[in-house]
């Protein structure tokens, strides 16, 4: 079978996961690494035996060696990168959010929708097995409708506290992890957003000004459900990953691995029925979320699959959130659907 020619652009912490997945991959060869930092690029180099490293990616564009680029750098410069890369005929891993405006986003949308290389954008949730089990649970009506859906993603960033303010320039924890949980709602429930309110606050003197590290969005679909995202970054937050669904016959609770007494069984889903039975299912977690991610990409390439599905849905989650911070912002909700014909017709 075919080996891809891969090369990774933005040495953070993404990145790294990135090249996990990559460096043990059997039909990858790992052609290069870029960083602005040449001190970054040429460690990951070193660390994940990448045949070469550089501080520009250009260069990389000409070479008929490689086949795909993954992109892992800040929002504002997706569109940039993503441009050039499908102009030199390469296909493109891009991480989320897809970019750094809805006009940004629009352009991704139609480049990817009729360049003939392959666009996705990394939704990791989508391809992790554990959020596909409970969708199809849901979809079958274990837990009836219409249903509750809590999520909360809050850390205590302490070892990597100036990436996330360097980040907070650029996105609020809002959009940057909750364009995962606006997709999420919308996939498991089949509905469309009709309106998003929220609150936010800034409770770090480090926190740019106009700007918060924490915030709440709460969403209300057209099937009657409802959902919260509550995203933080913060010295003074404790750690904490709800992911919980409830309905008028159950409620499902995600417990990840990682907050398991014993990590090695896997992700927890646990269901509990209005009648007072109870399952607990532990899905295996030998198959990374990442793996998964770029086999799904190797699909695209070779089964030819049509990336317009995703690349709609991911720009509706991205301007859900986008909504949603302007809510947050202007103190009041804000209706949704007025803008949807606007992204139908990509």
């Amino acid at each position: 079978m075919k080996a891809y020619g891969v090369v990774l652009i933005g040495c953070g912490s993404m990145g790294a996961t990135h090249l996990d997945t990559l460096h043990a991959h059997p039909r990858v060869r790992l052609v290069g690494v870029v960083d602005l930092m040449a001190e970054k690029a040429n460690r990951f180099a070193d660390r994940y035996e990448a045949e070469s490293w550089g501080t520009d990616y250009r260069c990389y564009l000409t070479r008929s060696d490689v086949d795909i680029v993954i992109i892992a750098t800040y929002p504002s410069s997706h569109l940039v990168l993503t441009r050039e890369c499908l102009a030199a005929g390469k296909h493109v891993l891009c991480e989320k959010p897809m970019a750094g405006s809805l006009q940004e986003a629009a352009e991704m949308v139609r480049l990817g929708s009729s360049s003939r290389s392959k666009l996705l954008i990394g939704h990791i949730l989508r391809h992790n097995t554990t959020y596909q089990f409970v969708r199809d649970l849901i979809h079958s009506g274990a837990i009836g409708g219409p249903i509750v859906m809590r999520m909360s993603q809050i850390k205590n960033p302490a070892a990597t506290w100036n990436s996330h303010l360097a980040l907070l320039h650029e996105v609020s924890p809002i959009v940057d992890c909750g364009v995962h949980y606006v997709d999420v709602m919308r996939w498991f429930t089949g509905a469309e957003v009709l309106s998003v309110s929220g609150f936010g606050q800034r409770l770090d003197p480090d926190i740019p000004v106009g700007s918060y590290n924490y915030g709440m969005i709460s969403l209300k679909l057209s099937d009657g459900s409802v959902g919260f995202y509550e995203a933080g970054w913060g010295h003074t937050m404790a750690t904490d990953n709800l992911k919980e669904f409830v309905g008028p016959l159950g409620r499902i609770r995600i417990t990840y691995q990682s907050h398991r007494a014993t990590p090695e069984l896997g992700n927890l889903v646990e269901v509990h029925y209005s009648d007072g039975r109870t399952e607990e299912i532990n899905i295996p977690f030998e198959a990374k979320p990442t793996d998964l991610q770029f086999d799904y990409l190797l699909r695209m390439i070779e089964e030819q699959l049509d990336p317009k599905p995703m690349l709609r849905d991911f720009y509706r989650a991205l301007e859900v959130t986008i909504l949603g911070d302007r809510a947050i912002h202007e103190e009041k909700p804000i209706h949704c659907l007025d803008r949807l014909p606007e992204i139908v017709n990509f």
